[in-house]
């Protein structure tokens, strides 16, 4: 045993193994799900920016949506693959890619409102339910490792 175990081994309050890698992946993660929310964020102060008469306020709704749209997707595939055997990883990852189903929706129905179909009724609630939608995202990944203070009670 070296002396680094040791040392561990001695102290009762604190964990033989590390939870460093589950820590920094939930950090990580939790960065990523929170930038997400700040994107939606962002697009609903374009839309008002749009909705108040700013001419570039529609090019900037619509580039953040694209951008917003192919991130989702991206950080949903890429949790999915990379943390599917951690706990929590998998319902990150599928909570990522159904919130990029939503926000493909979303953008559907913001293009066709924009050729003039009246489905503004439905894009705008949409766009609100998305900011709660994200913040479970936000949860997950929070959750990720599943090392929580429950747990590491538990093992104490």
């Amino acid at each position: 045993m070296t002396t680094d175990k040791l040392d561990e081994a001695l102290h009762l309050d604190h964990p033989a193994e590390s939870d460093e890698p589950d820590r920094s992946l939930r950090q990580w993660w939790t960065v990523i799900t929170m930038v997400v929310v700040a994107a939606i964020f962002i697009e609903a102060a374009f839309a008002g920016a749009m909705l108040s008469g700013a001419e570039w306020a529609r090019a900037a709704h619509s580039a953040n949506a694209s951008i917003l749209l192919a991130s989702t997707i991206t950080a949903g595939l890429v949790s999915v693959i990379t943390l599917r055997r951690i706990p929590h990883g998998l319902k990150l990852g599928l909570t990522l890619l159904a919130l990029a189903a939503v926000l493909f929706a979303q953008t559907a129905i913001g293009k066709s409102s924009a050729n003039g179909a009246n489905l503004l009724w439905a894009h705008v609630p949409l766009g609100v339910a998305l900011v709660g939608f994200a913040t479970q995202a936000v949860a997950c990944a929070r959750r990720l490792g599943g090392n929580t203070i429950q747990a590491r009670r538990r093992r104490m």
